[in-house]
């Protein structure tokens, strides 16, 4: 490790809350004749529960303990053992904070309280952490990758807007929200994997995010706000789940790339210049003679789903073959002849009748219907 000129520890094991509280302590890192990034705080205190101020108006945030303390390089907070929360904007632009250290019995993060960090390169975030508040890694330019622990079910505003290096995220299985902005203007994200119980996300959420090129939906997600990938001009391929039915205004303005969006049946909300920009999708429109973007993207999506469907019924069509027995002719007649009633639901049995009323339809016999109806799909 190298030594940094004039670097030095300050240990607090005593007075702790009056220390911070008073602004005795930020006064201190605040010296002028401190240079930048040249003091590592180890706090010891195992009776503090809390530091800083779960209320603490964005107008005050001069007051937080640790406020523009430029001084701080590193900050050790494992000797606090029952130290449980960080209020509002603890370390507000400490922008020569390179790392800190927190204790395994926390369990809340207020609003900013790393917001400004700059020079924040790592965090390791306790297992036990259950709230993060807005912001709190916001502008943490030097952020290359985060985990989150398992027990967040949720990511509140600006979580890491303008962290610009970063490359990936680790987002826990339990998360069900993702705020507004929580990954705006992260130009170096190349893509996310989304958990299953996803079901909301807020508006802005990858703006900007210029290195992005693919993002599966999970099913579970049934709206998206306005301008969730607006200005992505490397995406060229999103996944919506068919359970969506609302997307905001301009959620792909911009997206020059995008060349690949399935708009389910069920979306009855679409907002204003959803598509606006989106310069390969417009132009394959036109070519295929729709007036506008979106009723191009449903007839494809149309297409799809009854591939799918086929693919499905198909298969139990060549079960049922199997299980028969007889000639190659016989099995067929067999099979055709039961199929629309063998271990199906109501639902089932009624895509059956409309599968096999297609493959009549596409001429000759039962089995000469099935296949001109597979050609169709080939």
């Amino acid at each position: 490790m190298s030594v940094v000129p004039g670097a030095q520890e300050i240990v607090i094991c005593e007075n702790v809350y009056n220390e911070l509280h008073s602004g005795t302590l930020r006064e201190r890192l605040q010296d002028p004749s401190l240079g930048e990034g040249t003091i590592t705080l180890i706090i010891r205190d195992p009776n503090i529960t809390i530091i800083g101020d779960m209320n603490l108006n964005f107008r005050d945030r001069e007051e937080a303990p640790l406020y523009r303390c430029k001084s701080l390089l590193r900050v050790d907070l494992k000797g606090c053992t029952k130290l449980t929360q960080m209020g509002d904007r603890v370390f507000y632009n400490c922008f020569s904070l390179t790392s800190v250290s927190l204790p395994d019995g926390l369990t809340q993060l207020g609003d900013g309280v790393f917001c400004g960090c700059s020079s924040l390169t790592s965090v390791s975030l306790p297992d036990g952490l259950t709230q993060l508040g807005d912001g709190v890694f916001e502008c943490c330019s030097s952020l290359t990758s985060v985990a989150l622990p398992d027990g967040l079910t949720q990511l509140g505003d600006w979580m890491f807007c303008e962290c610009s290096s970063l490359t990936s995220v680790s987002l826990p299985d339990g998360l069900t929200q993702l705020g507004n902005k929580v990954f705006r203007g992260c130009f170096s994200l190349t893509s996310v994997s989304l958990p299953d119980g996803l079901t909301k996300m807020g508006d802005r959420v990858f703006r900007g995010c210029s290195s992005l090129t693919s993002v599966a939906l999970p099913d579970g997600v049934t709206q998206l706000g306005d301008f969730v990938f607006y200005r992505c001009p490397f995406l060229t391929s999103v996944t919506l789940p068919d359970g969506l039915t609302k997307m905001g205004d301009r959620v792909f303005r911009g997206c020059s790339s995008l060349t690949s969006v399935a708009l389910p049946d069920g979306l009855t909300q679409l907002g204003d210049n959803v598509f606006d920009g989106c310069t390969y999708l417009t132009s394959a429109a036109n070519s295929a003679g729709f007036d506008t973007v979106e009723l191009y993207l449903r007839d494809r999506y149309k297409c799809v789903t009854l591939r799918k469907l086929f693919l499905r019924l198909f298969g139990k069509y060549n079960r049922a073959v199997n299980e028969a027995n007889g000639t190659e002719a016989e099995k067929h007649a067999i099979a055709f002849a039961n199929f629309p009633t063998r271990r199906f639901t109501r639902k089932n049995a009624l895509d059956i009748r409309l599968f096999l009323q297609t493959m009549n339809a596409s001429g000759g016999n039962g089995i000469e219907g099935l296949v001109g109806y597979i050609l169709t799909f080939v």
